[in-house]
């Protein structure tokens, strides 16, 4: 008796322990078994017999796999031989990419998805997936899973999207590079990533290099984005994308889009982005109200100059409760920018300890804009600001509605233009606009007056700042020099310092 119960356990328990089968571009899907020496020919064939749920891995050869839709059971992992060795392509009849191919998530190659939320606990690994010149709609779609890890995968020349992630949570995508994996129209864009109802999913070390549509998207839900991470990523956009504006405009490309979702506690940090950032909502009601942040940006990069040759502009934000910090925002028609029409759109802003360098456009531009509805409770601490070029730029600008409780403390404002397109620059400029409690106290401004605007006005002063204006910006070119009447002129309104008070601008001293 004993013997035949351990015989059964034996013969159970394999099923029961993570197996590796293989695919092999010299297997064959009718006498391969799967194992090491049979393999199987297609990873469709592999993921349609190998049992779900075990954690079992289908191991793919070196070469190229021509593939029919390819769908994935939950609890199966699938890992190349490496993404300059393994390459999975679209047979022809899979071949999708009419004009306008809408949403149309059943053409994506790689599948992953399931009808009710199932835990994925599975992996991608090792491979590229090409789209054959956008003949491809797209590579992978992941729906209704948790734990699911893509991970050394590039995807190329798809038509409509790379990757899309929908209802997903505790998943990571990392190491991942996509060429060309978006498609545009003069009505809208989708991103070679798409994105939505997260939680916490983290994306890092990703680099796009989009030539039609945008970066990072949300698109198929307005539901939760909670606790999205996105950091230590490259995304480059084509910076004139095919989407119009409603009166017909040629409308800049975006690198990052999350418009109409639920945000809670996201963060997008150590990243470089060449176009725009857009944080928007037309909804009355733009998120679930809580005492935290709807996103943190901070440690990011913002480059109009390299691809958008100055066009485009850093940030459109239409939500409350942002936090925007220690970021260098290079050139651009306008650094942030709210274009909503809602009264919530701008209120509870954090924005310190960010450098903006050159921002200029033909008519005034602005390091702040408000285009409607005003700015409500926005702090604009220990910044760094440096005017350049021959036209009029603004710190901030309220250009329509009730404004209130906006306060600029400890910045350092350098004006280093050399003409002006309108009128000379100023730290507040009001159109068909009101502005209470406006305070602005302890900044040091060069070649910059005051303003008249009504307001508390207290220890700004000018001069030379001695900083080190050599090297690159923004460090070294930023940093105090020892004797530097920025260093502890600061007032205390919070956020750390050295010494007996924060330092005026973007960077402490070690003075």
């Amino acid at each position: 008796m004993t013997l035949k119960i351990c015989l059964f356990c034996c013969l159970v328990g394999s099923s029961l322990f993570a197996a590796d089968f293989y695919v092999s571009t010299s297997g064959n899907d009718t006498s391969g078994n799967g194992s090491k020496t049979s393999p199987w020919r297609t990873l469709r064939f592999a993921c349609s017999h190998v049992p779900p749920g075990l954690g079992h891995s289908i191991n793919l050869s070196k070469g190229t796999f021509t593939e029919l839709q390819i769908i994935v059971p939950p609890g199966v992992n699938v890992i190349g031989a490496g993404r300059d060795q393994t390459i999975l392509k679209a047979d022809p009849a899979f071949h999708y990419n009419p004009e306008s191919p809408g949403y149309s998530t059943e053409r994506l190659l790689v599948n992953l998805s399931s009808e009710s939320f199932t835990a994925g606990n599975q992996s991608i690994k090792d491979l590229t997936i090409d789209g054959g010149g956008k003949k491809l709609h797209g590579a992978l779609y992941v729906k209704s899973r948790s734990n699911v890890l893509i991970k050394r995968v590039r995807i190329q020349y798809t038509n409509f999207t790379g990757i899309w992630l929908w209802d997903v949570k505790d998943s990571k995508v990392t190491d991942v590079q996509l060429k060309d994996c978006a498609w545009g129209s003069s009505g809208w864009c989708s991103g070679a990533i798409n994105l939505a109802d997260l939680e916490r999913v983290e994306l890092d070390h990703i680099s796009i290099d989009e030539g039609t549509g945008y970066g990072i998207k949300s698109l198929g839900s307005n539901g939760k984005m909670h606790s999205l991470k996105i950091h230590d990523s490259h995304i480059s956009v084509n910076p004139f994308g095919k989407w119009k504006t409603d009166s017909g405009a040629n409308a800049p490309n975006i690198a990052f889009e999350l418009w109409n979702v639920d945000m809670q506690r996201c963060e997008f940090y150590n990243n470089y982005i060449d176009n725009i950032m857009s944080l928007v909502t037309d909804a009355d009601q733009p998120g679930t109200p809580g005492p935290d942040l709807a996103i943190h940006v901070y440690n990011n990069i913002m480059n109009m100059e390299a691809r958008a040759k100055g066009d485009g502009y850093a940030m459109e934000i239409s939500i409350p409760d942002v936090e925007i910090d220690h970021n260098y925002i290079l050139k651009g028609k306008h650094g942030i920018v709210n274009w909503s029409t809602k009264n919530t759109a701008a209120t509870n802003w954090s924005i310190h300890h960010n450098v903006f360098y050159g921002i200029s456009d033909v008519y005034p531009a602005e390091i702040v804009r408000a285009q409607h509805v005003g700015l409500h409770n926005v702090k604009f601490y220990n910044n760094t600001i440096e005017f350049a070029g021959s036209t009029t730029t603004n710190l901030i600008a309220i250009y329509g509605g009730a404004s209130e409780n906006v306060e600029i403390i400890n910045n350092l404002i350098i004006n280093s233009n050399t003409d002006y397109s309108f009128y000379e620059n100023k730290l507040v400029h009001l159109e068909n606009a009101v502005l209470n409690d406006l305070k602005v106290m302890h900044n040091f401004l060069v070649n910059q007056p005051e303003g008249t605007v009504t307001g508390t006005y207290k220890n700004n002063i000018a001069g030379d700042p001695k900083i080190n204006k050599a090297g690159s910006r923004p460090l070294p070119y930023y940093l105090p020099v020892a004797g530097s009447p920025v260093i502890d002129f600061g007032m205390n309104v919070g956020l750390p310092y050295k010494g007996s008070g924060p330092d005026v601008g973007a960077f402490e001293s070690e003075f």
